[in-house]
């Protein structure tokens, strides 16, 4: 039989009820700690064990002096990976795994962008594009372009879910410790470049091809370095890669 919740995890809820209820945004505060203790009925102890319950999961920002206490903000996608990879261990899981999820989903995220894209979205998906044709040379920056195209393409695909989904998982195939040569980056930029078109001109069926053909064409990767497909999946290795961005400067996290 389960137990008793720890009360922590009741003050957890208590809020997170609070903020749907109030419908409150990223950048309102919550109330003062004085003020949950009392009306929670909980010691000064577990209400704060609660809110680094919720700090801990990117729902809350706990600040100190005028103006601080426990200010809401909006979980990033990244931060599901890290649990993600906890259970993918345990189940014996390869980052192999990781990118046939990838395959089996991306091409009809990239159909549904093609519908139902906005202009701004339009806009954020070219500029991802023309800096991925511009640094073939520099290394660090393809990859962070590279990536935020597929972030901007689950985003622009009007579903929620995948929108927080796709990124989890091209955020875990990051330990897999990609290094694309120049002449596979320019060919990169060129499929995304021809994504984008199809995305542009509201085809869903030729940005479903075009992506699948992309996503089949990395499969090239496998046979150069089988030894990383075939690596298991350990969570220490993602949860450090999310410190190290979460404490990056926001303009290298972008």
């Amino acid at each position: 039989m389960a137990g008793k919740p720890k009360v922590a995890h009741f003050v957890a809820r208590e809020l997170m009820r609070e903020i749907a209820e109030r419908g409150l945004v990223p950048g309102d505060h919550l109330a003062a700690e004085h003020e949950l203790i009392s009306r929670l009925g909980v010691s000064r102890g577990s209400a704060r064990e609660g809110l680094r319950l919720l700090e801990s999961l990117g729902v809350i920002e706990l600040r100190r002096g005028a103006g601080g206490g426990a200010i809401i903000s909006k979980p990033e996608p990244q931060i599901l990976a890290a649990p993600l990879a906890m259970m993918l261990q345990f189940e014996g899981a390869s980052l192999g795994t990781v990118l046939e999820a990838v395959n089996a989903i991306e091409p009809t995220v990239a159909a549904l962008a093609a519908e139902r894209r906005s202009p701004e979205q339009l806009a954020q998906l070219a500029d991802c594009v023309q800096s991925l044709k511009t640094s073939a040379t520099d290394d660090l920056t393809f990859r962070v372009a590279n990536r935020r195209f597929h972030d901007l393409l689950a985003e622009a695909s009007g579903n929620a879910l995948l929108g927080i989904l796709m990124p989890c998982l091209s955020w875990m195939s990051m330990s897999i410790g990609w290094y694309l040569p120049p002449a596979h980056r320019q060919r990169v930029a060129d499929e995304k470049a021809s994504i984008l078109e199809a995305v542009v001109r509201q085809d869903s069926s030729a940005a479903y091809e075009r992506t699948r053909a992309m996503l089949v064409g990395a499969e090239e990767l496998r046979s150069g370095n089988p030894e990383a497909f075939d690596a298991p999946v350990v969570w220490v290795h993602l949860s450090e890669l999310l410190e190290a961005y979460l404490n990056a400067p926001t303009t290298s996290r972008i």
